[in-house]
């Protein structure tokens, strides 16, 4: 169904926004958010087992498996890193949890009541048989109780979203007050995207419906009820050998080369800390009951 006001601000005024050749985006002329018009009816349906294992060098995982050995270690960063800022450690929702590796790395780090929820049958049944609580499905109202959880996590999550304001009024409900919302999406605003332009990694048709700057993801969580909204870059730790997998969407024949000689010379696991374009957002539901903001 084609979506022709914007999801954020419902404005009628947009402008046509070819983000690559083929790939026709809308840009709202009001808050400048960009999304796609005409997203998939099915589009939870491409997040099933071939979304974790593919030779796609930009959608889904090449390896999932293989590259969560060394990327895992991204969510213990994030893990320890909200503890320091909220000096909560339970009663925890990872939206979007696929296979339940940050749901893993919180327990390891002795959180407690860590849950999560996630669309693809697939996934949800690989993280039951790793021992985790998930529910099976997308965020509604009945998919929680209201002032459920003192930490909410929606990593790479918001930017598969057709409503996204829907979404994070959800979010806001189940949320207890002062319980924080940690939020990581791709910054179309950010200098990546200035200097790869149609080149940008995070423009994904089909799979990336909504695309996010700090300006209208601030205002954004504004309108939903959230407080105390702070947004910075953020980074991922990739091992070398993701990393070239990742990068044969630019060069098959220069990265397969440098990812078959890595893997020769036993180098695939070297780690990096990357900035690849994603912005982190913190954001707090107050003890009170804010008024509902514009955009």
């Amino acid at each position: 169904m084609k979506k022709t006001t914007c999801p954020l601000c419902d404005s009628s005024k947009n402008t046509k926004y070819w983000a690559l050749k083929g790939y026709r985006l809308a840009k709202c002329s009001n808050c400048s958010f960009i999304w796609d018009l005409f997203p998939q009816d099915n589009i939870l349906s491409q997040y099933e087992k071939n979304y974790y294992i593919n030779d796609n060098p930009k959608g889904g995982y090449a390896n999932y498996f293989e590259g969560m050995r060394i990327n895992r270690r991204t969510f213990t960063d994030r893990l320890k890193k909200i503890f320091r800022k909220t000096g909560f450690k339970s009663d925890y929702l990872d939206i979007g949890s696929a296979l339940g590796d940050c749901l893993i790395e919180a327990k390891k780090l002795k959180w407690t009541n860590v849950y999560g929820i996630e669309p693809s049958v697939y996934a949800t049944n690989f993280a039951r048989q790793r021992g985790l609580k998930i529910t099976n499905g997308v965020l509604n109202k009945n998919s929680f109780k209201n002032n459920a959880f003192n930490i909410i996590t929606s990593q790479d999550v918001l930017e598969h979203i057709t409503d996204p304001v829907s979404h994070l009024k959800l979010v806001n409900h189940i949320l207890k007050p002062n319980g924080w919302l940690y939020l990581v999406t791709p910054d179309i605003g950010g200098y990546w995207h200035k200097f790869l332009r149609s080149g940008w990694y995070h423009y994904k048709p089909g799979e990336h419906v909504s695309y996010f700057s700090k300006s209208n993801l601030k205002k954004t969580l504004e309108k939903t009820g959230f407080s105390n909204i702070q947004i910075y870059p953020t980074y991922h730790v990739m091992s070398l050998e993701y990393i070239l997998n990742r990068c044969l969407y630019y060069s098959p024949t220069i990265f397969g080369f440098l990812l078959k000689l890595v893997r020769k010379i036993n180098l695939k696991d070297t780690a990096f800390s990357l900035y690849t374009g994603e912005m982190e957002a913190w954001a707090q539901k107050p003890s009170f009951k804010a008024p509902p903001r514009k955009l």
